[in-house]
């Protein structure tokens, strides 16, 4: 309602100051700010009274006006998201003028944004000439970060790159271009024509997502704004568990008061849902970055069905059977996977149990078993998941096949102590 409000007394369509008041507010969520955008495409190139387009109030704003909430305050990394999403829509934006004769880039240098982190380079990029206009004096820190780019740098060696070797492997060199949007608010995308990431450039960003006292929104920001690196992905998904868990801690045991540990992990999984399936999207053959986000969605099922979380309608159930389809091979991302979705099962009843079903998640649990005989967590997770699938009558799941029953039989017998319990009862109800 409010992005629909006019602001100061300026006349438009609802259509025409969506996009621009979105922009504006300052505070709307990542998620729905792609959203807007990409089911608005002609008001992003539309300019208001004062001949602004949205990236021109993107570009000259931080806390952009009197609509964002006093204690709001983003990250740099949500302008730089912002105008990247922007200039997506319509690149053509960085080189129009509004009706002052200004160009978006001299009003973010004017802004004080800086050149990566703040949408500079961005805007930049998209127009080069631009930078003209801006007059930038000899030791303006622009011209040093303009310099420092063009001679190239070096990796940063505070960063552990190590972690990000398997990460490398296997998208360099190639790029995402957006084609549509689907439930979840994330982009379906084409690989093209990337360039290939620099690690220095995503310093900021990872040093954000791995501090202790980062708080939720900053770390979704974060890894919206930077959804094409697949390190900022891994560290922020691990950030997503971790602040989740501490929620849920903080509400009391899940075991002995389940609604108010649901209640306080609530916050985290609004924002978190979408973000984690956003990375997992961007990245399916990152098995790194598949196991984390599992692992955070796990920590964040108990607020399934929770005010505007939904696991269902962010595709996190087909996104993590997606993830089991991929990397059938991988037994970490198989028993991450397998505990995310006897989490979701568990919380969500026998609507989530017919969903799983429903994008072959029974079938994913079964191919895991049999793809992972000797690996006592995989046998564990995906017993317990089909326990949890098969524990709702109004659950419509597949009827009991001989494989499943064999597999189910092997698992008791290598491990009893683990699965021996959990097939007796999953046997008697799909008998």
């Amino acid at each position: 309602e409010l992005l629909l409000r006019p602001i100061n007394g300026e006349q438009s369509s609802e259509s025409d100051m969506l996009v621009h008041n979105a922009v504006r507010a300052g505070s709307c969520p990542p998620d729905l700010l792609r959203y807007i955008v990409e089911t608005n495409l002609d008001a992003v190139a539309e300019a208001d009274s004062k001949g602004n387009l949205p990236l021109h109030y993107a570009a000259g704003y931080d806390e952009v006006n009197e609509q964002s909430p006093p204690r709001f305050k983003a990250p740099e990394s949500y302008s730089k998201y912002v105008i990247d999403e922007l200039l997506y829509a319509y690149p053509e934006g960085a080189g129009v003028e509004n009706a002052d004769r200004v160009l978006p880039i001299v009003l973010a240098i004017e802004s004080g944004k800086k050149w990566i982190g703040g949408g500079i380079r961005s805007l930049h990029e998209a127009f080069p000439p631009g930078i003209e206009h801006a007059r930038l004096e000899e030791k303006h820190p622009l011209m040093s970060a303009m310099s420092f780019q063009s001679q190239g740098v070096e990796e940063d060696e505070s960063i552990d790159q190590s972690e990000f070797e398997e990460l490398d492997n296997g998208d360099e060199g190639e790029g995402t271009i957006a084609t549509g949007v689907d439930g979840s608010g994330a982009r379906r995308r084409k690989r093209k024509q990337r360039r290939k990431i620099n690690k220095d450039e995503s310093h900021d960003a990872i040093m954000l997502v791995q501090r202790p006292d980062a708080l939720v929104r900053d770390v979704v920001t974060t890894m919206w704004a930077n959804e094409e690196d697949g390190g900022v992905q891994m560290l922020g998904c691990s950030a997503l568990e971790r602040a989740a868990i501490r929620a849920a801690e903080a509400g009391g045991s899940s075991d002995e008061n389940p609604a108010e540990a649901a209640s306080s992990v609530a916050p985290v999984a609004m924002p978190g849902v979408t973000a984690v399936v956003n990375a997992m999207k961007n990245h399916p053959n990152e098995p790194a970055v598949q196991e984390k986000a599992c692992s955070a969605l796990v920590a964040m099922a108990p607020a399934d069905g929770l005010r505007e979380v939904s696991f269902a309608a962010s595709g996190a159930v087909s996104t993590v059977v997606s993830a089991m389809q991929a990397h059938v091979g991988d037994a970490t991302v198989q028993r991450e996977a397998c505990r995310a979705l006897r989490g979701i099962a568990a919380r969500g009843g026998a609507d989530r149990a017919t969903t799983i079903a429903s994008v072959s998640g029974f079938t994913a649990l079964v191919n895991s078993m049999g793809a992972h005989p000797d690996d006592g967590g995989v046998q564990r997770e995906a017993c317990a998941a089909l326990e949890a699938l098969t524990g709702f009558e109004d659950a419509y799941l597949p009827e009991l096949h001989e494989q499943t029953e064999a597999l189910l039989r092997a698992a008791a017998e290598r491990f009893p102590e683990e699965c021996s319990d959990l097939t007796e009862v999953i046997l008697a109800r799909l008998s």
